[in-house]
């Protein structure tokens, strides 16, 4: 994450988002991208690592990483997860880009970190100048894309639109700018976030789209109630998204 998100991703989203993780199919989808192309490196520097969603599964695959995330809140949680699973090849590094001296790295991974790629030049150029072997970015695929029910919720709560977002047609830009001709294949994937019961649903909602209120609970919690599953032993909001993965080998490109 960038240095604006470090706030971003407090304890309490950190953990939704390690919850969530367990009923996604990212890691599968994009490691069926990755590994196969990156079978002779080594060490990957995962950008953004969050929680571990790349970083771990890599680490199993018998990859040498390095997660760096500003987040406290994500660090911690992914550092429990290395303890637990008694991983010695992952070192994480609390810290925004460019806060810390980075060595390079045979494969830079950058996964679904929107303020960096934001004013993407800079990072492009130096995740360049970092890895000897190939860069991987990850980014929504779809402008039009919803997120959390926002398309729905946003005129139902605020009497206005969700807008659309920056997808990965701006990073692609940036790099043919730049001289790099990219790769790009796009893949699907299911994000479905489970919640013990109503209340930490509500709870999860009035945390991303910033009510601090109660002027808005019945509204929502009746719109929730139409949305979410019950799923074995508690309530899940299906999610299904569509990402691009943008690779490129580096030791063929030099930015300009």
């Amino acid at each position: 994450m960038e240095q604006s998100q470090k706030g971003f991703w407090n304890t309490l989203k950190a953990k939704w988002y390690q919850k969530g993780l367990k009923h996604s199919t990212l890691p599968k989808a994009a490691l069926n991208i990755i590994l196969p192309k990156t079978k002779g490196c080594k060490t990957f520097l995962d950008v953004g690592a969050g929680c571990g969603t790349l970083a771990i599964p890599l680490a199993k695959a018998g990859k040498k990483v390095t997660a760096i995330d500003p987040s406290p809140a994500m660090i911690k949680l992914l550092d429990e997860e290395i303890k637990n699973k008694k991983l010695k090849n992952i070192k994480t590094i609390n810290a925004a880009w460019g806060e810390a001296e980075i060595k390079p790295h045979d494969v830079i991974l950058c996964a679904n970190v929107p303020e960096l790629l934001k004013n993407s030049v800079d990072f492009l150029k130096q995740a360049t100048t970092l890895t000897s072997k190939a860069v991987f970015l990850i980014e929504g695929a779809d402008p039009n894309a919803d997120k959390f029910y926002y398309k729905e919720l946003y005129p139902l709560l605020f009497n206005k639109s969700f807008l659309p977002r920056t997808d990965y047609l701006k990073t692609y830009i940036d790099l043919h700018n730049l001289g790099i001709f990219a790769n790009v294949e796009i893949i699907e994937y299911n994000f479905d976030q489970p919640f013990d019961d109503m209340d930490e649903a509500l709870e999860f909602w009035k945390e991303y789209v910033g009510i601090v209120t109660a002027e808005h609970d019945e509204k929502l919690r009746n719109f929730l109630e139409g949305k979410l599953e019950r799923y074995k032993d508690c309530l899940i909001a299906r999610f299904h998204k569509k990402s691009a993965i943008i690779w490129w080998h580096a030791e063929r490109t030099m930015p300009r």
